[in-house]
């Protein structure tokens, strides 16, 4: 069984493409292949195609791809190297109850989904969905806070945010005071 790397398959669409239509043209013009009647007991990879070698996907770019097309992770978590660090720097999501309304707490995750709005002044506002590998809860960023760090409030960006718990509408909401982007683990 050929194994082929995803952005190697990526990067070569558009030849296995060519390739594809060509075999196709073949086969509806009366054309076959030398052993195409023959019965083998173990399939035969049969291509004429090479394929340019290219640099494996990162596990960045292959988690973002599954984000993307599934609306989730499989085959990992971004979150999972930068595991240890938000355990020490950061409260958990799923922690959050009652008794923090009104507290001032750090929490870290990734900003899994953002809506912006525009307010009465004519500044943007954010609601960030940020999630961790418990949980996840809605951030409310004013604008005051966006402007220090507009470069921080981007989706699948990995941040610790500073604020106070919310309980309006009984759903827990973090007010950001802060917010920082994290790069390593």
């Amino acid at each position: 069984m050929v194994i082929l790397e995803r952005n190697q398959l990526l990067f070569n669409l558009e030849n296995l493409l060519e390739w594809s239509r060509e075999t196709q043209r073949m086969k509806s013009n009366g054309q076959r292949g030398l052993f195409e009647g023959l019965s083998l007991s173990q399939p035969v990879f049969r291509s004429g195609i090479k394929l340019t070698p290219t640099i494996p996907a990162s596990q960045a770019e292959k988690l973002s791809w599954e984000k993307e097309l599934l609306g989730l992770y499989v085959s990992s978590h971004p979150l999972e190297e930068f595991q240890k660090s938000l355990e020490k720097k950061a409260l958990a999501i799923s922690k959050i109850n009652s008794a923090l309304i009104n507290r001032q707490v750090r929490i870290g995750g990734i900003i899994s989904k953002i809506k912006k709005i525009i307010t009465r002044t004519g500044k943007p506002m954010l609601f960030l969905s940020l999630e961790d590998l418990t949980s996840k809860i809605e951030v409310v960023v004013f604008p005051g806070i966006i402007e220090k760090n507009p470069a921080a409030f981007q989706e699948n960006k990995i941040v610790l945010v500073s604020g106070r718990i919310d309980n309006r509408d009984g759903v827990p909401k973090l007010i950001a005071d802060t917010i920082e982007e994290i790069f390593q683990g």
